[in-house]
């Protein structure tokens, strides 16, 4: 790539960056003891952004051969050219440091074919011993090895590799004229944390709790979300803490920096180096290192997530969250409280306990906070779980839901999405049934 960098330079090209994303995936499929899919992909795209006549532009494409960069040089100029807005033009000259992660990443690929087949079987065997079972849907494998590296003309030379795999089992469940689906992802870091037997076990023991299942009346009852659904939601109005919504006035929180928006005992941070997530994030996708930052602290609003265009509109410091082309967390986490589960739920006497969302993007209001999301979970009776609940609609608010939580358990959990939450009580909120 350096070659690269002296052509675009030779071409006008002020300064000039490329920015390389290598994946290698691997997907099997079981269904009735048989490999229904075995897929592998290897895929390199690279992200070339440049400077030409103070404007700056990007071109993404599969790295093929020295031969063609010439063509996308030129499209890089072509679509500065184009460029009338006056947003700030930058390639980062690069952090003093860079902070040290773990290396030592699985080589999943070492692992033979076979074994992972087998793991599949094993976990649909174990399945088809319950008597409730009506159907092993499909087992899925998957591991990913992704391979990021970035260079650029003001000398940034980085490279980061991180490695994992998830499986689950997606059972139908049946109960007189009731079925139900069920599904339980287990993440992994390496190979051995992958356990036939638990996933199965995980798997039917969600799937039977669902059976029965009823509507609710309709009115306003304390919730408690699921660690995992909670990040989910989470994920989903994430987008409020990014500058680039700020700057667009797609953020509530516009002015809101040094002001409390949630309960004072409630911490969300952005955590790019935790060994308890799956990925760990040297530098971002603009060369800037990442570092853990606050983004609520004891409740009260710290600041935006930046890139380096942001940082130089509201003169702040990027904060190493530029991924994809927008902002983004790495790892984003509200960290746990003391209690135990059982001890979150015992002063609730008549509430729900929430662990499925369907829709939830499609009911997600970002910008306002408002959100109206199909539910499923349990009834919660004196402090404890008693009857699976289907068929509900929870409604209510994002930022006032964050002033109404009233306990936080300490059972953190990570999702597919890298953000991590404990099980949340909140006050009350609206629940649509019958």
């Amino acid at each position: 790539m350096k070659a690269w960098i002296d052509k675009a330079l030779a071409k006008g090209i002020t300064d000039v960056q490329f920015f390389s994303v290598r994946t290698k995936n691997v997907k099997l499929t079981v269904y009735q003891h048989q490999v229904d899919e075995h897929v592998q992909s290897d895929v390199q795209v690279v992200t070339m952004s440049g400077i030409y006549n103070n404007k700056m532009a990007s071109v993404r494409f599969e790295k093929n051969n020295d031969t063609v960069i010439e063509t996308f040089i030129d499209q890089l100029i072509d679509h500065a050219s184009a460029i009338t807005s006056n947003d700030p033009a930058i390639i980062f000259e690069g952090s003093p440091s860079y902070p040290e992660i773990d290396v030592s990443n699985f080589d999943f690929g070492a692992v033979p074919t076979t074994k992972k087949i087998q793991l599949l079987k094993d976990i649909e065997v174990q399945m088809e011993t319950h008597p409730q079972l009506k159907q092993v849907q499909s087992v899925v494998y998957q591991e990913s090895d992704v391979q990021t590296s970035l260079i650029n003309s003001k000398g940034i030379d980085l490279s980061q590799r991180s490695t994992y795999a998830y499986a689950y089992a997606v059972g139908v469940f049946h109960e007189d004229d009731d079925i139900q689906s069920a599904m339980e992802i287990t993440l992994a870091k390496t190979f051995e944390e992958l356990d036939a037997k638990a996933i199965a076990s995980e798997t039917i023991d969600k799937g039977v709790k669902k059976l029965g299942g009823t509507s609710l009346a309709s009115k306003r009852y304390p919730v408690v979300f699921e660690n995992k659904t909670f990040g989910s939601i989470l994920g989903a109005f994430g987008s409020n803490f990014s500058a680039e919504s700020a700057y667009r006035n797609l953020s509530p929180l516009k002015d809101k920096v040094g002001t409390s928006i949630a309960k004072s005992f409630v911490q969300l941070i952005d955590d790019p180096l935790t060994k308890e997530a799956f990925q760990q994030m040297a530098f971002d996708h603009e060369g800037v290192a990442c570092r853990t930052k606050n983004i609520i602290k004891d409740g009260v609003f710290q600041g935006f997530l930046h890139n380096l265009k942001t940082a130089s509109i509201f003169q702040q410091e990027p904060t190493g969250n530029s991924f994809g082309g927008g902002i983004s967390a790495t790892n984003l986490v509200m960290k746990p409280g003391s209690k135990s589960f059982d001890e979150l739920l015992a002063p609730i006497q008549d509430g729900v306990y929430i662990n499925n969302l369907m829709g939830l993007h499609a009911g997600v209001k970002t910008s306002s906070g408002d959100f109206s999301i199909q539910a499923s979970g349990f009834k919660i009776e004196q402090g404890q779980l008693t009857r699976p609940v289907k068929m509900i609609v929870v409604s209510g608010n994002f930022f006032t839901m964050m002033n109404e939580i009233e306990g936080l358990d300490n059972e953190l959990a990570f999702n597919l999405s890298s953000i991590a939450a404990p099980n949340v009580y909140i006050k009350e909120l609206g629940i649509a049934g019958e």
